[in-house]
């Protein structure tokens, strides 16, 4: 019997909300951490661009394109190719990236736009 008729202990109503805030943070969690991945990913693949020039300058386009797809290649990301885009600036290239992922909220999707780049001096 209880005393002065206070409950002790959480509810079945109060478990069932805690449960469903957990599932909800699993939920998004699933979808959000490959995308980081990805992201941090897209930085290596960068960086590494940037340290292969700087040892030894690329001598055209074709082999800046060429370590690009060499890199997603071995990241196994080759799906990005087309993402990649090398422009020339002032002497320099800019190596850019761009992509769209989709995070599904329940309640709403919403788009996260990625854009990074490097120069190659």
């Amino acid at each position: 019997m209880l005393s002065n008729g206070k409950q002790r202990g959480g509810s079945a109503i109060g478990l069932i909300i805690m449960l469903a805030v957990l599932g909800y943070g699993v939920f998004v969690g699933i979808q959000y951490v490959p995308q980081y991945i990805e992201s941090n990913t897209v930085d290596t693949i960068l960086d590494s661009l940037a340290d292969k020039h700087r040892k030894e300058p690329f001598g055209d386009t074709g082999a800046r394109h060429a370590a690009i797809d060499n890199q997603l290649y071995i990241n196994q990301m080759g799906d990005m190719k087309g993402n990649f885009s090398v422009i020339p600036s002032r002497g320099s290239y800019i190596v850019t990236v761009r992509y769209a992922r989709e995070l599904n909220l329940l309640y709403a999707k919403k788009q996260i736009q990625h854009e990074k780049s490097v120069t190659l001096d």
